[in-house]
């Protein structure tokens, strides 16, 4: 055990005492006996929640009382309903009744010892303020109620030891009077230490000698209230850590970093009415482990099922002002200003002066203040979901097998939305026509996404409009045009009730075009034309409308009306018409093929033109699949008398037909940012997160290759640290203990530990088994659900009631179960954490590995790193030559490298004596720290290429050959330190070759007017000169605290201009036809091939690169080998300033037809381009 003291001018004095971790908190034997009568623990819940809770925290003679306190309250009422459970009940009492319960013994060294050591060293620092005297006022904050509550008791059975204590706990479960006497007896002397739960810290509670913070959680705000209520001047902060506890160590550098401003110390101890700062705070918004305290009324996030209570009001306030005032200058203005009210002999009561209600102390009424403001922001969609408190686990963890099935993962917003409130609904509107999204909760904010018709991308935008009330009348006409629109889009009886709608869509009119948030559109349900709702919800067609029906039926063909042929009738023969092609006439052909048809009243009436609509379709997935030609040819001509008129507009119809794909990316989102709380507390961008768990078989425009391969370079280079820094003796076997880390087994087990694949998006949008939640497809009409009595729903007759639900249950299991394989599953672990590091560096991305509990344990901060890293061996600079540290120093750019750990990277293995295995460590994590380097870098520079570009090109900068080149070419080589005449000999024949090879191939590009190449690709280089790039690297990274500084110098200087000279897209092997053949199979695309021509005329060959029948380059040559490599020079050009051209043209990895002969193609050209180069 030890203690560190801090000091600093603004705050009190810190001090920091460490305890050691508790030994297995097994069961008592009074909690096995209860176990043993109530054997359905969940009867219990709670209850055994918290003596689990309690026996961590105090021990095990804590978890007896806490049964014995139970007792006396209701938290062993049993929850279950029966004849038993009264009998179950006297049982438990009798039991806790007769129990012998122990005294708290303290002394670790006793047989008797039942306390936890934290409580032990409480006792201790507690046994110190006897020098106090009757001026001791101390307060102990620790995390729960029940640890508060017991902690009191103890401390009471301890008064021989402790007599000058007088503790009291206070938790909320005390109501206001309890709370604001607690405090006055505490200012007067009746108490002298108070026990205090995390949950009412911001009581005015007076200053006091000792506060002591009895464990250590993430908030600086808390952290800020124990600075307020110690005496600045004599008094003492006690900070309780764990020994060897990294997690606590990290959440309490968050107190002394420099993200926490002094300030908040200043607002929280004038109640808010001092400026708030600008600085963001540092909060940890999972809920504490321990039994759920649902106290008093609150509010819930639908996104996350976060929830905020009144207690938390004030401190969700406070993280939402500064997150505002970020990046601006600090408000000078007063948060909370509250006054007295009114006060007479007995009580007071106090006003905040938001509209807040009166309370008797003033830390309630900013409580009750700030709650009221946090509902009416809640109620606007102005108050961010990331400031809830949310479950640790808000999903239950699944176990899969290999390639196990995972349930679809519907966000819980609209089941939640649906039990909150009940008519509040937002508005917000998609550009794409004007149309309303209408939800019984606000949406959070989401970005712009991007549909895609026929191919072509159109942006979506999501606009808030202001809340609306909507009436009855409004209410059920909104609800049964939902309806119709989803029967119109799909095809299908649906039906649902009005409870259980949780979204409805509303038209606007066309005159809706400016922002929804403005004063011109804060009733924008005046813009909604009600009477196009009220006739589409009563009936399916009606006279004036603009699609047409082929039948006066509701499900059937529909129609998009061009205009009216006043030239063309029933009897006329129409000559543009494939459909009625072998009848003389309209009439003839509806006498021929329409069934029941029995003549017309009007042979004379016109034409109308019509278009077919297609039908929904899935518009998130960039590649446009025409359908399949229709054996049976389509209308051109209605005839007006056959058919009817929806009573949905055109412009309304097109909307919908996108709905299904618009909703299915909200829900997306929803999903996103529902992980992103539970998972990773908002650390990573909402963007980066969506496209690292879609899977390329997802089909969206967006997928995790391209983070799987930045994260999957991050893990190698953090795995290597680990095993670098922790297991130091393990030399021989480096590479197996990383393997341990970041193999696609270990990963796959890590996200089924935490919970994660059932947030991965694998599965194709199945647009035709789409519907709104709660949505069911009824067998019966929509008529006999809305009160239509003359319609009926054009499906006659009724099918076994046991296949149509054999049916409906097998649609229902294909669209909400997806199977993932362990590649793909250990593919998005790597993906989100490439995602963690674009969005907020490695501290980020660790914290998210983690998160996921991959196996990277004793490390909680990237400076553990460097605090816990082994000394190098010693010194071994007297075996290098004279000035080679200098002459490396001036290479790499790096100054004042530490001699010690550079001579290490510049000893061979061939040096015999201790420390020379010091070279081949340096070069096992600069091996790693390299592909990283290499990889952030190709994706600063080339981040549009596909990532099968980006693998090639990483391949080649890192090889063996290329770094050997670079080694020779910077003249680092010269300074290595080596004793072998055979590795002398062929440093010696390689750097003759290489440099030889590197001045011819720069005279033959000059010739040719091209870059040059790869110059060392067909020579044999020594290893040896690889691995000093590589050792060098480590040896910059251990230099500078375990961080990149130095290695971004060496990279930028020497790395940088020698990838940018030599290792590009076009100049990866010597021929550009391998190259684009290469890069188009690594996408996945078996569709190419490149077709020569001769050109007699002209005496030239012309060469087109066709994918997927589209010519993606050309070019002409005087031979038809120059054509080629033209032509394949000119595509990757295209592929390089394009990324998006194989997302939007390749369909290959969705079909499997012609794979053979498409092998046998690409086979070809790869012979024809071997005999072109030999050539």
């Amino acid at each position: 055990m030890s203690a560190t003291v801090t000091f600093s001018r603004l705050r009190p004095l810190e001090v920091v005492v460490q305890y050691e971790p508790p030994s297995s908190s097994q069961d008592t034997k009074l909690t096995e006996r209860i176990r043993a009568i109530q054997s359905s623990e969940s009867s219990l819940s709670e209850a055994f929640s918290a003596a689990r809770h309690v026996i961590r925290e105090l021990g095990p003679c804590a978890c007896d009382l806490m049964w014995r306190r139970g007792m006396k309250g209701d938290a062993l009422a049993i929850k279950d309903d029966g004849d038993a459970v009264a009998k179950v009940t006297s049982e438990l009492q009798n039991l806790i009744k007769g129990w012998s319960f122990a005294m708290p013994n303290v002394n670790s060294s006793s047989q008797g010892f039942n306390v936890s050591p934290k409580f032990a060293r409480l006792i201790q620092i507690l046994n110190t303020c006897k020098l106090y005297g009757d001026k001791f006022r101390g307060i102990i904050f620790v995390h729960e109620r029940e640890v508060a509550a017991i902690m009191a008791d103890m401390l009471c059975m301890l008064a021989q030891d402790l007599g000058f204590l007088r503790p009291l706990a206070l938790t909320e479960l005390d109501g206001y009077g309890v709370q604001q006497g607690v405090c006055r007896g505490f200012a007067a002397g009746e108490s002298n230490l108070l026990i205090i739960p995390k949950s009412l810290e911001d009581l005015d509670i007076p200053s006091t000698l000792v506060v002591v913070r009895y464990g250590v959680y993430e908030s600086q705000l808390s952290y800020a209230y124990s600075c307020a209520r110690t005496v600045r001047a004599h008094g003492s902060l006690v900070h309780m850590v764990e020994n060897g506890n990294d997690v606590e160590r990290r959440v309490l550098s968050h107190c002394q970093h420099e993200t926490f401003d002094e300030r908040w110390i200043e607002v929280v101890t004038s109640g808010g009415s001092s400026p708030i700062p600008s600085q963001p705070l540092i909060e940890n918004c999972v809920l504490p482990d321990g039994p759920d305290e649902d106290v008093g009324p609150r509010i819930e996030d639908p996104t996350t099922s976060g929830r905020l209570y009144e207690r938390d009001a004030v401190c969700a306030l406070y993280r939402l002002v500064s997150n505002t005032l970020h990046m601006s200058e600090t408000s000078h203005e007063s948060l909370f200003v509250v006054r007295q009210k009114s006060c007479d002999a007995l009580s007071c009561e106090w006003i905040c002066d938001i509209s807040g209600p009166p309370r008797p102390t003033p830390a309630h009424a900013r409580r009750a203040t700030a709650f009221i403001t946090c509902v009416r922001l809640y109620e606007h969609g102005a108050f961010d979901h990331r400031l809830f408190l949310y479950p640790r686990s808000a999903r239950k963890t699944q176990e899969l097998a290999n390639a196990d099935s995972i349930s679809g993962n519907r966000s819980p917003f609209w089941s939640n939305s649906l039990r909150l409130f009940s008519h509040r609904m937002v508005s917000c509107r998609e550009k794409h026509a004007p149309m309303l999204l209408l939800t019984r909760q606000p949406l959070p904010r989401m970005p712009a996404c991007r549909l895609f018709i026929e191919g072509v991308p159109a942006v979506v935008q999501n606009v808030r409009a202001t809340p609306v009330e909507i009436s009855a009348v409004h209410l059920q006409a909104l609800h049964l045009f939902t309806i119709r629109i989803c029967r119109a889009i799909l095809n299908k009886p649906f039906a649902c009730s009005a409870d259980d709608v949780v979204y409805l869509f509303a038209p606007l009119r066309s005159c809706v075009t400016g922002n929804l948030q403005s004063t011109e559109f804060q009733r924008i349900l005046d813009y909604v034309p009600w009477d196009v709702v009220l006739l589409a919800g009563k009936e399916w067609a009606g006279v004036e409308d603009m699609v047409i029906q082929d039948r006066m039926v509701e499900f059937t063909r529909r129609y998009y009306a061009l205009c009216l042929r006043r030239d063309l009738t029933p009897l006329s023969k129409p000559e543009d018409s494939s459909r009625e092609a072998g009848y003389n006439n309209f009439v003839e052909y509806c006498k021929a093929r329409r069934k029941g048809f029995d003549g017309l009243q009007d042979y004379q009436q016109p034409m109308i033109e019509v278009a077919k609509i297609a039908s929904v379709s899935n518009h998130l997935n960039p590649v446009f699949q025409p359908l399949a030609e229709r054996s049976r040819a389509v209308a051109k001509y209605l005839i007006p008398e056959l058919s009817a008129r929806s009573t949905i507009p055109a412009s309304t119809f097109r909307t919908a037909l996108v709905l299904p794909s618009v909703m299915r990316r909200i829900e997306d989102f929803l999903v996103v940012q529902e992980l992103n709380a539970v998972f990773f507390n908002h650390s990573i961008h909402e963007e980066h997160l969506f496209a690292a768990i879609s899977a390329p078989s997802a089909g969206y425009e967006v997928d995790y290759e391209r983070l799987e391969l930045f994260g999957d370079a991050f893990l190698k280079y953090l795995a290597s640290i680990y095993v670098f820094v922790m297991h130091p003796s393990q030399h021989g076997v480096v590479h197996a203990a990383r393997q341990c880390i970041i193999s696609n087994e270990v990963l796959m087990r890590s996200a089924v530990r935490s919970g994660l694949p059932q947030y991965i998006q694998g599965k194709p949008f199945s647009y035709k088994l789409w519907h709104p939640p709660n949505f069911t497809a009824d067998s019966f009409p929509i008529s006999n659900f809305v009160g239509d009595e003359n319609t009926t729903s054009g499906r006659g007759g009724t099918n076994d009631s046991s296949n149509v639900q054999s049916r409906k249950k097998k649609s229902h299991d294909e669209s909400v179960t997806q199977w993932l394989g362990d590649k793909t599953i250990a593919d998005v672990v790597e993906a989100i954490i490439g995602a963690a590091y674009l969005s907020g560096g490695q501290e980020t991305a660790l914290q998210v590995v983690k998160s996921m509990q991959v196996p990277i344990p004793n490390v909680e901060q990237w400076d553990n790193f460097r605090r816990k890293a082994p000394p190098p061996p010693p010194d071994p600079t007297a075996l290098l030559r004279a000035g080679s540290v200098e002459a490396v120093e001036t290479i790499t750019g790096r100054q004042n490298i530490n001699p010690r750990i550079l001579g290490w990277a510049l000893i061979h293995p061939s040096i015999d004596g201790n420390g020379t295995e010091y070279h081949e460590q340096l070069e096992f994590i600069g091996d790693a720290i390299l592909d990283f380097v290499v990889v952030r870098y190709i994706v600063d520079r080339y981040g549009k290429l596909s990532p099968g570009a980006m693998t090639m090109l990483k391949v080649a900068m890192v090889s063996n050959s290329a770094l050997a080149a670079l080694c020779v070419s910077s003249g680092l080589y010269e300074h290595l330190h080596y004793d072998s005449h055979s590795l002398a000999r062929s440093f010696e024949a390689y750097v003759k070759k290489v440099e030889a090879r590197r001045l011819q191939e720069t005279r033959l590009a000059a010739q040719n007017e091209r870059s040059p190449g790869q110059y060392w690709l067909d020579i044999e280089s020594p290893k040896a000169l690889s691995d000093l790039v590589e050792s060098i690297i480590g040896a910059l990274f251990i230099q500078d605290g375990y961080q990149l500084v130095g290695t971004e110098i060496f990279f930028d200087k020497v790395l940088r201009p020698f990838y940018d000279r030599y290792v590009t897209l076009k100049t990866l092997s010597h021929h550009p036809t391998k190259i684009l053949s290469d890069l188009l199979q690594k996408h996945g695309c078996q569709d190419f091939e490149l077709v020569k021509e001769t050109c007699d005329a002209k005496q030239e060959a012309r060469c087109d690169v066709i994918v997927h029948e589209i010519i993606l380059a050309s070019a002409t040559a005087s031979t038809a080998h120059a054509a080629g490599r033209a032509a394949s020079l000119a595509a990757l050009d295209a592929l390089e300033g394009d990324a998006d051209f194989m997302n939007g043209t390749c369909t290959c990895r969705s079909s499997t037809r012609g794979k053979r002969a498409r092998k046998m193609l690409i086979d070809d050209m790869v012979v024809e381009i071997d005999l072109e180069t030999a050539t």
